[in-house]
């Protein structure tokens, strides 16, 4: 048996969740919209997803979560949508909708709008406005995620992953870390530091380790619903057995590259805010903090959450969660066609 607590996180990592007032009140925005019929089975379906907000920003205010929980019910559904296996055609001309209305602020077929394409154009409006005149910290935002939603289908029709560095240079964009931070720097639009700091190599190696580390915890964290889903392929906890024997080989390699990645992390924040400005040194730190957040949340909301839950897990802690397991892939498919 094993333990999702082997990963060690540093103490400022992890902070108590914020309340969860958003969550709730966004999920009578997605009932308004029409994708989810209000009700006990709904409701646990949002909540086990979006509550991942209060743990990825746990500091922020009602406001800036109420903005964050809009993106990830954007996120999240596009994410279970295209893990039921839907046909390659209706993936490809959805992801189009979607970034059709996320770039150009434009329907793609004014004459066939579903209830999900208007949930997203309402997302990209209150976003707009929220960000005020800093049309670059949007723009940033709009950038990484169109290029994570892109990055879905390609990963989810790999069948040939098997070298694990060439499988996180794909993770890269594909675990959601630089969007997730994007919107962290989005939420704070008056902060000195511009969106000129993703040019620079520190910062850039810094979030690209952060991108590493989500990825080799979320492959541990969703593996048994991975595989329950028949998706183990992209999983290298799954397809690594092969080649390193066993499962607790494999578990042995990912954890080693965690405490790395985690050392690393620490020390380009150090090299970042020494070279740093002195006026801009405070909203350096909120945005390496911001990262350092969202993965130690990343961390506390899957030890809770039902996302991941499944009797069959090699994890202690998600055997001991709430056993009615919801088909997350099988909710979404019916919200994104409405």
């Amino acid at each position: 048996m094993y333990s999702i607590h082997d990963f060690k996180y540093p103490s400022d990592w992890i902070e108590p969740a914020a309340d969860d007032k958003c969550v709730y009140d966004c999920y009578k925005e997605v009932v308004n919209f029409k994708l989810l019929e209000e009700n006990k089975q709904t409701l646990e379906y949002y909540y086990g997803t979006i509550s991942s907000t209060i743990n990825f920003y746990p500091l922020c205010n009602y406001d800036q979560l109420v903005i964050a929980c809009r993106f990830l019910t954007v996120g999240y559904l596009i994410d279970d949508f295209l893990d039921t296996g839907s046909n390659s055609e209706c993936s490809d001309r959805m992801l189009k909708k979607i970034e059709t209305i996320l770039i150009d602020d434009l329907y793609l077929d004014e004459s066939n709008v579903s209830n999900f394409e208007k949930y997203t154009m309402f997302f990209r409006g209150k976003t707009k406005e929220f960000v005020g005149d800093n049309f670059d910290f949007f723009n940033q935002f709009i950038k990484f995620f169109v290029e994570w939603i892109n990055s879905n289908n390609p990963f989810n029709k790999a069948t040939n992953l098997n070298n694990y560095d060439s499988y996180n240079f794909f993770k890269k964009v594909n675990s959601g870390t630089y969007v997730t931070l994007s919107m962290a720097m989005l939420l704070n639009p008056n902060i000195k530091v511009g969106t000129n700091i993703w040019l620079n190599p520190k910062f850039e190696r810094f979030v690209c380790n952060g991108a590493y580390q989500m990825s080799a915890f979320n492959d541990c964290a969703s593996y048994a619903k991975e595989v329950r889903s028949n998706c183990g392929s992209t999983n290298p906890l799954y397809f690594l057995q092969k080649e390193l024997g066993s499962f607790a080989n494999v578990y042995k390699l990912i954890l080693n590259f965690n405490n790395k990645l985690v050392e690393e992390i620490c020390k380009d924040e150090v090299l970042l805010l020494k070279e740093c400005p002195d006026d801009q040194k405070d909203d350096l730190k909120y945005l390496t903090r911001s990262m350092k957040l969202i993965l130690g949340g990343n961390y506390s909301w899957s030890l809770k959450c039902t996302r991941f839950n499944d009797k069959n897990s090699p994890f202690i802690e998600q055997q001991l969660i709430n056993p009615d397991s919801i088909d997350y892939g099988n909710v979404a498919d019916k919200i994104i066609k409405l």
